[in-house]
């Protein structure tokens, strides 16, 4: 998606002062160009619906939360994109319920590999212990890919599963409701997945 594009497009009187402030928190974070590209994507479809916010700012800042979150790969945490951007963590988090309310976000590639190193990344873990569970994950995935067996639709379910197990098989002590939140799932979930993947293994 091209950044000059939306800018130009018609209707667009805020996307400047956006996009500027868009790019200068992506890049002062050294968030990827597509990080970017899809916060000014779903800030112009903020603009669209008229969504109300007390603060244009706050509502940018939750863009860009917004593509973090669906991105397969990208990782950054709401507490640091508070602390890059001097803003509160509850007020980005209203304004990104807020355009979660408005907007159908659609989650990022389905490929649960690539959800693996954005859970873990949230976990907070040593380097040693983030290869050894990040391994483990992937070593999980491909015995459960090379069963042919269906784990549901969800991508995330399936890797916060592979994680969860990983983390048990290294002695790893992390919660099924840490994982859970991480991957954007309902412990229940986590647990149908985990319990299928058992089977296999």
């Amino acid at each position: 998606m091209k950044i000059d594009k939306i800018i130009k497009a018609p209707g667009n009187r805020y996307l400047p002062k956006g996009t500027i402030i868009i790019k200068d928190l992506t890049n002062k974070m050294s968030l990827p160009k597509v990080i970017t590209d899809d916060a000014i994507w779903i800030y112009k479809k903020v603009i669209k619906h008229n969504i109300p916010s007390k603060s244009t700012k706050k509502m940018m800042i939750a863009c860009i939360y917004a593509a973090i979150r669906r991105s397969p790969v990208t990782s950054r945490t709401l507490n640091e994109l508070a602390k890059a951007s001097n803003e509160k963590k509850t007020d980005i988090q209203r304004s990104y319920r807020m355009i979660l309310s408005e907007i159908e976000i659609k989650p990022g590639i389905p490929d649960p590999a690539q959800k693996i190193s954005k859970i873990i990344y949230g976990l907070n873990l040593s380097p040693i212990k983030t290869e050894l569970v990040s391994r483990a994950s992937h070593k999980i995935l491909n015995k459960a890919k090379k069963s042919k067996k269906r784990f549901g639709k969800n991508p995330n379910g399936l890797a916060a599963a592979a994680v969860y197990l990983a983390c048990k098989e290294k002695n790893v002590k992390r919660t099924q409701k840490e994982i859970a939140f991480l991957s954007s799932i309902t412990e229940l979930i986590l647990r149908q997945r985990k319990d299928e993947l058992k089977r296999i293994l």
